[in-house]
């Protein structure tokens, strides 16, 4: 008796091949992404050139604190070389407070911090509360391991309520990675 393959189905080697094919794509399709938003890296080395803080007299006091830690990042070579390659504007508004949103862009090795929500990549509402949670979180695959502690549980549970809301994030995701490992503590 002699084993006849049934039509219709595909084999194992053809879902298998299948799959790695689409993983290609898609793996194809970020580098792409990420190689072509890449800024060329600035040739002014002054942390007072890198930051520009427009319409100061209307920034909040969320703007005022990311000024100044900004201003501290760049005291950092390591965080100089990591804001080179990053290319991405971030919107922060709190929750309940819209007046006091902030927007961070990133481009070609500086910072422009200005007041409102204006065209960003990514968009974060929390709470300041859920913000400086945030703020402690670590980069890269630590990131895991923050998300088991309390700290990090009660961040995932602020996301499932919608009390912390991140937009853009899977449009964006290698600029999220080098913001966050920019913000990270140490890093």
């Amino acid at each position: 008796m002699a084993r006849e393959k049934s039509e219709g189905k595909p084999g194992k080697k053809s879902k298998l091949l299948r799959w790695l094919v689409l993983l290609g794509a898609a793996v194809g399709i970020v580098v792409a992404v990420a190689k072509r938003k890449k800024p060329a890296p600035r040739v002014s080395a002054s942390p007072s050139d890198r930051l520009v803080v427009k319409d100061e007299e209307n920034i909040s006091g969320l703007g005022f604190i990311m000024s100044s830690l900004f201003g501290e990042f760049l005291k950092n070579p390591k965080k100089v070389a990591l804001l080179d390659t990053i290319n991405l504007s971030v919107a922060i508004e709190p929750l309940g407070n819209p007046e006091t949103a902030i927007t961070m862009a990133f481009s070609n090795g500086s910072i422009v911090l200005e007041p409102g929500v204006v065209n960003p990549d990514i968009k974060i509402v929390c709470d300041y509360e859920v913000l400086m949670q945030l703020a402690q979180m670590p980069a890269g695959p630590a990131v895991i391991k923050f998300l088991q502690t309390p700290e990090g549980k009660n961040i995932l549970n602020k996301l499932k309520s919608r009390e912390l809301k991140l937009k853009g994030v899977v449009t964006h995701p290698v600029g999220m990675l080098k913001f966050s490992r920019f913000l990270a503590p140490g890093a």
